[in-house]
């Protein structure tokens, strides 16, 4: 089965790296406190050293009731945006989340959500995936409910 792991579009991370608020009007944060965060721009841990910014972001899809902004952590400074692939990012590998299956409507596929370890999240992709109604699914924390990225078929 084809698909890839999307991260936020590189205008949006630059956007709100010029920005002081977020597009909801909330101040966006720098916060370094020698942790490292979830940077949804490279899918990578970041911040150990220069910190990381935080902010509210309304997610492109779905586009419907299921429509919600969410907490993301992004690299204070420039980086790379990951670039698809089957591999799963760092920042998935190293949590517990929630995978939201969604279909083309916008609707939520609640028999097809599920938890997992982030190590196994490629076993329940494909599971997901194996239905074809199922368009992307949306890759949260499990405990925060915070956006990582998003998995389409291609």
């Amino acid at each position: 089965m084809r698909y890839q792991f999307e991260a936020m579009p590189s205008s949006v991370a630059d956007w709100h790296r010029q920005n002081r608020q977020d597009e909801m009007g909330n101040r966006i944060l720098h916060v370094q406190d020698g942790g490292t965060y979830p940077c949804r721009h490279c899918l990578k841990e970041a911040g150990k050293e220069d910190g990381a910014l935080l902010f509210s972001y309304r997610l492109p899809l779905p586009d419907s009731v299921y429509a919600q902004p969410t907490a993301v952590f992004l690299c204070k400074g420039d980086c790379s945006r990951h670039v698809g692939g089957k591999s799963v990012p760092e920042i998935v590998r190293n949590r517990f989340v929630a995978l939201r299956a969604f279909r083309a409507n916008g609707l939520m596929d609640y028999a097809m959500n599920t938890l997992s370890e982030g190590e196994d999240v490629g076993v329940e992709i494909e599971r997901i995936l194996s239905n074809n109604e199922i368009a992307y699914i949306n890759i949260h924390t499990a405990l925060a409910g915070c956006m990582l990225c998003v998995v389409r078929r291609n």
